[in-house]
């Protein structure tokens, strides 16, 4: 039996993120389980398009450095239409982001994998193989298919698929992040983001496209969910554990960085509740955007062409609220993807 102040199963972005939050809050003896290492935890971490917004970065609360290339433009390609929409983020290096989070958290990183958790007056219990990890608090951070999750919460994600990235050769001296819609990708996309030199990414939903000799390629799974209890007693969850992607636009680094400072700031008081508030009523967790999800989902090829009619002269918010006034069936998918702009990446 190993004893400590604080579990978190899981060194993603939103496990890591806690860790070296409650690190600079003062809190001792947090220990980090994590299955995978080396190379495998390093790919698994590449293949990501790696966007994330200044807003999301400055909420998050950590360490600069790992930013690799601005963002200060969103296109949305939707027939022969192009729709630029401003925005300011960046292109973050994923690994080194994650290097930084574990290095300033003072945490002990252990190699392994929860089998069970049991909860019980006297504290928290996890079994990892042939060890038992006694703890006062329990974070998963266990990501899509979180363990801790099923086991603690017994919720499901509503949406759920797998989406492959690929690293490709390609100019990626661009501030655009690129998005194809049509029934090609029903309620997904196709992305094309800059990445580090010489390099871009491009993603899709698993069987949807195919992209010829990538530089690495890897497949990691997008989960969301209107039913977000992220906290029982003194468990909770952050990150994709959590579900707390965005439903439309998928966008989950930044909710993961800053899930996992909030858990760490309730820990900190010895109380949860401010933190499953903040779930509870922030606006990047608003169902307007699981309810556009299910009409986007629905679309056919006459929808697509209807919907973006009125931004065949560029996108402006003004065309916007002339699009929701004359096409009120798509109101809320035009009005949650402008939300999915502003809060969900």
């Amino acid at each position: 039996m190993f004893e400590c102040n604080v579990l978190i199963v899981g060194s993603g972005l939103s496990g890591s993120s806690a860790a070296y939050h409650l690190g600079r809050l003062g809190v001792k003896d947090v220990v980090v389980i994590e299955r995978m290492s080396g190379e495998a935890y390093g790919r698994y971490h590449r293949t990501c398009g790696e966007a994330v917004s200044d807003r999301m970065l400055s909420l998050a609360g950590v360490p600069g450095g790992s930013e690799v290339r601005e963002v200060r433009k969103i296109r949305i390609t939707c027939a022969d239409v192009d729709m630029d929409v401003p925005v300011k983020g960046h292109i973050i290096d994923r690994e080194r982001l994650l290097k930084e989070l574990r290095d300033g958290s003072g945490a002990d990183f252990v190699k392994g994998s929860i089998d069970s958790v049991k909860i019980d007056p006297e504290g928290i219990t996890a079994v990892c193989g042939d060890r038992e990890y006694r703890c006062r608090y329990l974070i998963g951070a266990d990501g899509a298919f979180s363990r801790v999750r099923r086991e603690v919460f017994g919720t499901v994600p509503e949406v759920r698929f797998a989406a492959v990235n690929n690293l490709v050769d390609g100019d990626s001296e661009t501030d655009i992040l690129g998005f194809e819609v049509s029934t090609r990708y029903p309620g997904a996309y196709r992305w094309d983001f800059p990445s580090k030199s010489g390099l871009r990414s491009v993603g899709y939903a698993v069987g949807t496209d195919d992209v010829e000799d990538p530089v690495e390629r890897g497949i990691r799974f997008i989960v969301s969910g209107s039913d977000r209890k992220v906290v029982q007693g003194n468990c909770c969850l952050v990150g994709d554990a959590a579900m707390l992607a965005n439903p439309l636009c998928y966008g989950g680094i930044g909710v993961a960085l800053i899930s996992g400072k909030r858990a760490a700031e309730g820990i900190a008081r010895d109380d949860l509740s401010g933190y499953s508030d903040w779930v509870r009523s922030d606006r990047m967790f608003d169902h307007h955007f699981m309810d556009a999800l299910e009409t986007f989902k629905g679309w056919n090829e006459e929808d697509y062409l209807d919907a973006v009619r009125p931004f065949r002269k560029g996108y402006s918010l003004s065309r916007g609220l002339y699009a929701m006034l004359r096409r009120p069936r798509w109101a809320n998918v035009y009005m949650s993807v402008w939300m999915a702009f502003r809060k969900g990446w």
